[in-house]
């Protein structure tokens, strides 16, 4: 996987990658605060009982990424462990995303984080055409999922540790070959001069104007954006946690540091509770999904129903659906 780096020119880009409650949006605010700007404002997230602090990411990308997802049967609670498209398909997701891009964030330089894209990273990488950077954030999966569970969507341990598997698992696969920058939660938290003079380091060096650590900074980064720690424990298998997990825990804290070009290490095989704990999460998405396109194809008329037979749709516009594909071999 590559990306654009227009031979050695300035990187306009920066994407803060990290599984969800990682600790990617204390992160994303920080960089913004070293000068990198973010969103327009009229499009930022903000927070909510889930995140206090804000999301301090883009409401229309997070809309598409969803969006995206739902079109390859996939949501940000099961990720899927590959991006299938047809081509035609992918060429005009591309395009729309060039466009909210540019819409979302207007200026020469930015930041952009959405965990979501973690699972959609080479679909991102191929449609950005600016070079880009990224900052990882990496946090104990104890704390993420006790995170997770705390939410209103209330994961249970071994549902939010395989979700951060799998997570962690494409964004360390998939994020081969980019300058990447791979930043502890702890370290966000715990030293917030020290995590901002090595962000500020590797983004300068990157081509990005920052700016020092101003006082609004350091009263942002305090502790009490720590809720749940269990410090440098390693993860230890059993109590919803796998082997694989454990190994996949450990070699991603070795990719640690600055990397001119990230190499994807090798990884561990994804534990086999996984998939099915994250198929499980699809179901409601899936239901959801059903409903609303009855309720369209009811209101055209492209359902029938013949002497009390199921209601089956005669056509379909869902690019990856059996009828949608012959749609999509004659579309330009």
């Amino acid at each position: 996987m590559t990306s654009p780096h227009h031979d050695g020119a300035a990187a306009a880009g920066v994407l803060v990658l990290g599984v969800h409650r990682s600790g990617t949006s204390a992160a994303t605010r920080a960089i913004n605060l070293l000068g990198v700007p973010l969103c327009r404002h009229d499009d930022l997230f903000r927070g909510d009982g889930n995140n206090v602090s804000g999301y301090w990411e883009s409401q229309t990308l997070m809309q598409f990424n969803n969006e995206l997802l739902s079109a390859l049967h996939a949501s940000w609670r099961c990720p899927p462990p590959q991006i299938r498209m047809r081509p035609g398909h992918e060429r005009r997701e591309a395009s729309e995303a060039r466009r909210l891009l540019r819409f979302s964030h207007p200026t020469p330089q930015w930041a952009w984080k959405d965990p979501r894209n973690c699972a959609l990273l080479p679909f991102w990488r191929r449609a950005i055409e600016v070079p880009l950077v990224a900052v990882t954030v990496l946090r104990h999966p104890d704390e993420v999922a006790t995170s997770l569970a705390s939410q209103r969507e209330q994961f249970a341990r071994d549902e939010a540790l395989a979700l951060w598997e799998r997570n962690l698992r494409l964004l360390l696969r998939d994020a081969d070959g980019l300058p990447m920058l791979v930043t502890r939660y702890d370290d966000l938290v715990g030293d917030p001069p020290a995590w901002t003079d090595a962000v500020g380091g590797f983004l300068g060096r990157h081509g990005f104007a920052v700016e020092p650590s101003s006082a609004e900074l350091t009263a942002f980064l305090d502790r009490t954006l720590r809720h749940h720690s269990v410090g440098g424990a390693p993860l230890v298998p059993g109590s919803g946690a796998t082997l694989e997990q454990a190994r996949l825990w450990e070699t991603a804290q070795g990719q640690l540091g600055e990397h001119e070009v990230f190499r994807s290490p090798p990884l561990p095989p994804e534990s086999a509770s996984t998939g099915p704990l994250l198929a499980r999460n699809l179901l409601p998405t899936v239901r959801r999904r059903a409903e609303a396109w009855y309720r369209v194809l009811r209101r055209y008329g492209v359902v029938r129903q013949h002497h009390g037979a199921p209601l089956t749709p005669a056509v379909t516009d869902d690019p990856l659906s059996p009828a949608g594909e012959a749609a999509e071999a004659h579309r330009p």
